[in-house]
């Protein structure tokens, strides 16, 4: 085995630990739930009714109140996307502090410190699939068409949870030497859900329709939207995902993953000195 095969075995060992520290990693996330929970009175149902006042509010201001755009169902549209987008934002902005958050623990007890961003974005991911079980039976009964492509949505959710744990790593890593970037991850956040297509669609904005270039740039530039037009195509529009999307996200998950053991691996063995 070459030496750089064999080092990118090593890094990859950084998800390995998942496994092996799964007991540690299922305590975590146990904890992570329990704080974000903690003091509620309905505790993990808030989950559950989230998405449900989100249809409910966007039935109003955008299928009757302001009709933007000639969508059918178009609260559900924005809702279809919705729920991956809180899924994303959440696990990154609860990643980029956690090492820092969990300095205590870090410089008193060895144990794999990847864990603590990765235990964030699982924590994140739980609610995204309790808020799909909300969203999924209301697209079934509204959308007939997804009753047959509905189940491909969760196959394609898994390159979308890589590619998240993965970035969410990097972050909380780079996060160590330079803690702007916890603040410069809340600024960025707005303008890079702006430029998803969530509430709208690429094909349905009149200022586009002459600046095909531009519209590459933002779809492929862009790559929360691939992924996340890889879900919403058979969740809403009841058609299976492009094959150039689905490759895509997975490449994309390849990538940031392989990228997240690298760059965690630089910062470890000075993570307790840093923070």
């Amino acid at each position: 085995m070459r030496e750089g095969s064999f080092a990118t075995l090593c890094d990859m060992q950084v998800y390995t630990d998942l496994y092996r520290y799964r007991n540690l990693f299922a305590n975590l996330l146990r904890r992570d739930m329990h704080i974000r929970f903690r003091g509620s009175a309905f505790g993990v149902v808030w989950t559950f009714f989230n998405p449900l006042v989100l249809v409910g509010v966007y039935t109003l201001v955008f299928s009757i109140l302001w009709r933007a755009f000639a969508i059918e169902h178009y609260s559900l549209f924005v809702c279809t996307g919705l729920v991956f987008w809180i899924f994303f934002g959440t696990s990154l902005t609860m990643a980029s502090s956690s090492f820092i958050s969990e300095s205590f623990l870090i410089q008193q007890v060895k144990f794999p410190r990847q864990l603590l961003p990765l235990s964030a974005t699982a924590t994140a991911f739980a609610t995204l699939l309790a808020m799909l079980v909300v969203v999924v039976p209301i697209n079934l009964i509204f959308i007939p068409e997804v009753r047959t492509t509905f189940w491909m949505a969760f196959v394609m959710v898994i390159p979308f949870a890589i590619f998240t744990g993965g970035l969410a790593l990097i972050i909380a890593s780079i996060t160590v030497h330079f803690r702007d970037v916890e603040h410069l991850l809340q600024t960025l956040l707005l303008p890079w859900f702006f430029l998803t297509p969530i509430f709208y669609s690429f094909d349905l904005l009149p200022g586009l329709q002459n600046h095909p270039k531009l519209v590459s740039a933002l779809y492929w530039g862009n790559p929360v939207t691939p992924i996340l037009q890889s879900m919403k195509d058979p969740l809403f529009f009841g058609s299976l995902p492009r094959p150039v999307d689905a490759l895509y996200a997975l490449v994309a998950a390849l990538v940031v993953l392989v990228a997240g053991a690298l760059i965690f691996r630089r910062v470890d063995d000075h993570l307790a000195a840093q923070i």
